[in-house]
């Protein structure tokens, strides 16, 4: 079987419907155990990523990985000037890494090692020291061993990197 034809871009506005749609189909029963969903908020707050990486770049980091027919397959969005509460060390800290749960496992992977490739060359573009990825799905081990192979230190569910 070939593999599937996929680019990664900056996200756009157009983007933004087919992202929240992904994270209501594919990701929202992981969080209604524990926060209210609400879809205008998330348009909202995604929407406000996208115009921030336009107008103010290295700031923030939304791309989409999508099909010759535009097809979205995968987003990640990143935000820079983050910090731990017992540190100055600026970081990046992923706010999501989202693909569509329908992939063969071979394609998720790859898509999540685009995703820190992203992620890696932000951070250094941006001269951040530290990438911060975490996690609060149920099946979660997948997603850190991709983490700890790329040389991420995992703790829990959450997993840094400092780089250089």
């Amino acid at each position: 079987m070939d593999a599937l034809a996929y680019t990664w871009r900056p996200a756009d506005g157009r983007d933004v419907a087919a992202i929240v749609a992904m994270a209501e189909h594919d990701f929202q029963t992981e969080i209604d155990t524990i926060f209210e969903p609400d879809p205008v908020a998330y348009s909202r707050n995604i929407t406000l990523a996208v115009i921030n990486q336009f107008y103010l770049p290295m700031t923030e980091l939304v791309s989409v990985a999508v099909t010759p027919t535009g097809q979205l397959l995968a987003y990640t969005w990143a935000k820079r000037n983050e910090r731990a509460p017992w540190s100055d060390n600026e970081m990046v800290v992923v706010r999501m890494a989202h693909l569509a749960l329908s992939l063969p496992a071979r394609t998720k992977v790859k898509l999540v090692n685009d995703m820190i490739d992203l992620w890696e060359a932000f951070a250094a573009f941006a001269a951040v020291p530290i990438i911060c990825s975490t996690t609060m799905r149920g099946d979660q081990t997948g997603f850190l061993r991709i983490h700890a192979r790329r040389g991420y230190d995992v703790r829990g569910s959450y997993a840094y990197k400092r780089l250089g």
